[in-house]
């Protein structure tokens, strides 16, 4: 099933892998900057900063792998995959932009999304970001318990791994275990360092056990009475989405 709430999996961009630059030591004034403005949330600023150091070495992987996760930010996922298609050309070990490509093809194209992963798991079976990854593009095809195994296989590595905590307790809620979901999940979204979608998906799983009540608690913690009534009415439809 092609879930009407992708958003709500927790999709990780993955650890920084260093990347190689081509007739390049350390890395550039420009590199640097937009290494802070990325961190920042100033993806602009970024790509002002990479323009003049790609004009000089257009295969400067570092400054590639930069540039992709501007565009991403601000939306121009294009320009992204060109990008990490770019430093992948000069460098075919960069699994960073392995990911990267993943992660702006799990809204668009799960299978392919897989088959990259894939790539990135064979070389480094250890790779929480991929694992967790793996398995939202696999959830998204309707392959549960392939999902769950990646989900758990991720946690195996990195116990702490709240995202693959999250998705494997959505994962379990949306493939008839919602219980099981219910428990997962409400230990993340009761961690101190949750987020919103952690307690929109512990709703979910609520409203998939009859708990109606109980998720729109979770709910109106954020939500007007309204907005709470269009969200339990989206989580219910659920129940009766067909499997894809």
């Amino acid at each position: 099933m092609r879930f009407l709430i992708f958003i709500a999996f927790a999709a990780l961009a993955g650890c920084s892998a260093q990347s190689s630059q081509e007739g390049a030591g350390n890395p550039t004034s420009a590199t640097k900057i937009a290494d802070v403005a990325i961190a920042s949330g100033s993806p602009s600023v970024a790509l002002r900063a990479l323009e003049s150091t790609l004009a000089v070495n257009p295969r400067d992987t570092r400054a590639l792998l930069l540039q992709a996760k501007a565009y991403t930010m601000i939306g121009d996922t294009a320009s992204a995959e060109t990008s990490y298609r770019r430093a992948l050309a000069v460098d075919d070990r960069l699994d960073e932009a392995r990911l990267g490509l993943a992660k702006i093809w799990l809204g668009s194209n799960p299978v392919q999304a897989e088959k990259v992963l894939l790539e990135v798991v064979a070389r480094d079976p250890h790779n929480t970001a991929a694992l967790n990854n793996l398995g939202v593009s696999r959830d998204l095809q309707g392959r549960h318990t392939e999902a769950q195994e990646a989900y758990r296989q991720a946690l195996q590595y990195q116990p702490d791994l709240a995202s693959a905590k999250e998705n494997l307790g959505l994962s379990l809620a949306l493939s008839g275990k919602p219980n099981e979901g219910v428990q997962m999940l409400d230990q993340v979204a009761n961690d101190n360092t949750s987020d919103r979608k952690a307690r929109d998906n512990l709703a979910v799983a609520l409203t998939l056990t009859g708990q109606t009540g109980e998720a729109g608690q979770v709910l109106q913690e954020e939500l007007s009475p309204p907005d709470v009534t269009k969200a339990l009415a989206g989580y219910r439809a659920l129940q009766n989405a067909p499997s894809q």
